[in-house]
């Protein structure tokens, strides 16, 4: 096949997207001027790469934490947020054909800067562009509350209520940012109140390349009860963690570009999701960060199919293990997802 069937051939797949956070899944175009609004010197595609975007391996955690700071200083009212929450939903559409959409993001990373909007008001936007973006294309989206581990875990835990408040907008509960500086045992009592009020359990866990990272993912299993693993790419390294994760059928949420810009993963070429997949890890394909990794689901398809060696059938067997992890309730998963995919 030439590169137009081929690149046909991935777009056609219908698509599920477990793990992407909101705040840095910005189009490009509205994020520049934004920038340019609130005053910053972007003059040129290349100014904005070199304050927003990170396209190569973090060798230098400070510029990186610095463009994440930058992107989520422009969400600076509901109008912007509303906006970010469409565009993220309609781009994953146009872009990939997305059909099942998960979208996470963290109240307490937005309001530590701009607590005036408040974080009912926080959410009521997100959810009215998301809405928005389900009347428009035949989608379904559901909302993740992520608990940011460098936070304390008083303010988690209300969070967490605040989630348990919300049920049915958000589907579950995540924890993300450092694990290594904040290993998941204390916060099993939030997540244990998080599942005993019914909402779902994803944990950030198995992401590093450091030994105790793949540890990580069954402490998350044990004792934070995680039906989902947010990336889990270390599993390879560890024979008992991948019996575990195929005997009880843990769904991994890899993310190929975000593992290798992380340096989770030494290269593309490296990357274990096929060997994963091969191993009978119930494997699914993310976009992470699509914003300021300037990526979209896309490439990630485009990484599996001509680098790490899937075929088509393959392709469609992670999206069947993504649609059946989803969070999503199984009467709007099927009004939106196509009846002849297995």
């Amino acid at each position: 096949m030439n590169h137009e069937e081929i690149e046909k051939l991935l777009f056609n797949i219908p698509k599920v997207e477990l793990h992407c956070h909101l705040e840095l899944a910005y189009r490009k175009s509205t994020m520049m001027e934004w920038a340019i609004e609130d005053g910053l010197e972007i003059k040129s595609e290349d100014d904005f790469a070199k304050e927003f975007l990170i396209k190569e391996p973090m060798q230098d955690l400070p510029s990186v934490l610095k463009k994440f700071l930058q992107t989520r200083d422009r969400l600076s009212s509901l109008e912007r947020i509303e906006r970010l929450s469409f565009e993220a939903c309609e781009d994953m559409y146009l872009k990939s054909n997305v059909r099942i959409l998960e979208l996470r993001y963290a109240p307490s990373f937005t309001l530590e800067v701009f607590p005036e909007l408040g974080a009912d008001n926080l959410h009521e936007a997100i959810v009215k562009g998301c809405k928005r973006a389900e009347l428009t294309y035949p989608m379904a989206v559901g909302l993740i509350c992520t608990l940011q581990r460098i936070k304390s875990l008083k303010e988690n835990m209300y969070w967490t209520d605040f989630a348990i408040g919300r049920k049915g907008e958000f589907l579950a509960v995540d924890l993300a940012d450092d694990e290594v500086g904040y290993p998941p045992e204390p916060f099993a009592p939030i997540f244990s109140k998080a599942k005993a009020a019914g909402l779902g359990v994803t944990i950030h866990a198995g992401e590093p390349n450091l030994p105790q990272a793949p540890k990580n993912i069954l402490t998350s299993i044990d004792l934070l009860h995680a039906d989902r693993i947010g990336h889990g790419v270390q599993a390879i390294h560890d024979e008992a963690v991948i019996h575990r994760l195929v005997d009880e059928g843990v769904v991994l949420e890899l993310c190929p570009t975000s593992n290798w810009l992380t340096e989770a993963v030494p290269s593309i070429e490296e990357h274990p999701l096929k060997k994963l997949y091969d191993l009978g890890v119930r494997t699914t394909i993310n976009s992470d960060d699509p914003g300021v990794m300037d990526i979209d689901l896309m490439d990630e398809y485009r990484i599996a199919y001509n680098i790490l060696g899937f075929n088509v059938e393959q392709l469609n067997q992670c999206n069947a293990w993504a649609v059946e992890a989803s969070y999503i309730c199984d009467d709007v998963k099927e009004k939106v997802w196509p009846k002849d995919i297995t």
